[in-house]
């Protein structure tokens, strides 16, 4: 597994990332971060860069066993207690980490987390991207297949105006997009995390597409013990968009100042 391990503080903070990316995607994050937190920043097993490339796996590609891979690195670094940041489906594992082991995790926070299971049937939108998306992948259009799926999360355009090394990251990732498109809905069930007081931070972006900003207001009926808070402006990749008030929500959470 490849991470990156920054900071020397005994507050620790683990960042997961969703979808199309790896640890690439918080390099605006660690500079600030691991001078307040000691940070640990991974690309998931199954992507790039990694000892190896993708297998296709779908038994290794699940949220249940990244949530698993999770733990082994924690525990390969010897961290007990950490806090966790999840964006988009990295939501999904962060959750299910809360939700797996609430004596380890001692905050979790969800920036534009891909938790739909909490939206009411019938209020889900249709997402045709996604469709769209894995046509384009299955046609041997790889980047039309990026293109159409980076605006579907981020909204139109977005994938024209990324920079160069977020473009070369969503490519070396390519390969994961059938597996994302055909992965089974993740059910939240926050009851754990409740039971334990486990406080959450909720991170959202004022010009995400849907459905995420009904995600983060349906999480705010889920949770006993939460806090929310909205960038502006900002879209789903609100931490690259306005990386030092993203850093800057994340620091106060953890390590809140003395009234």
């Amino acid at each position: 597994m490849t991470y990156q391990d920054v900071g020397e503080s005994p507050t620790c903070l683990l960042l997961v990332h969703g979808s199309l990316c790896d640890s690439r995607f918080w390099r605006w994050q660690l500079p600030d971060l691991s001078a307040a937190v000691r940070v640990v920043a991974p690309s998931l097993p199954a992507y790039i860069p990694a000892p190896s490339a993708p297998s296709g796996a779908d038994a290794q590609f699940s949220i249940s066993q990244h949530t698993t891979d999770m733990f082994a690195l924690m525990d390969h670094l010897g961290i007990n207690h950490f806090a966790v940041l999840g964006h988009s489906r990295g939501g999904r594992i962060a959750a299910e980490m809360a939700c797996r082991r609430p004596d380890r995790v001692t905050h979790l926070l969800l920036a534009d987390p891909g938790l739909g299971s909490v939206l009411p049937e019938d209020s889900m939108p249709a997402l045709p991207y996604r469709d769209l998306a894995l046509a384009a992948y299955e046609q041997g259009n790889t980047d039309a297949a990026l293109e159409i799926f980076i605006d579907g999360v981020s909204g139109a355009g977005t994938w024209k105006r990324m920079v160069s090394w977020f473009k070369a990251m969503t490519r070396d990732q390519a390969g994961t997009l059938p597996l994302i498109i055909r992965e089974p809905l993740y059910e939240l069930n926050p009851s754990r995390i409740n039971e334990y007081g486990i406080p959450v931070t909720l991170i959202g972006g004022s010009d995400s597409p849907p459905p995420f900003p009904a995600i983060i207001e349906a999480l705010q009926h889920q949770f006993d013990h939460f806090k929310s808070h909205t960038l502006t402006p900002a879209s789903h990749g609100l931490n690259l968009a306005l990386p030092h008030a993203f850093n800057q929500i994340v620091i106060q959470e953890l390590i809140p100042k003395a009234p």
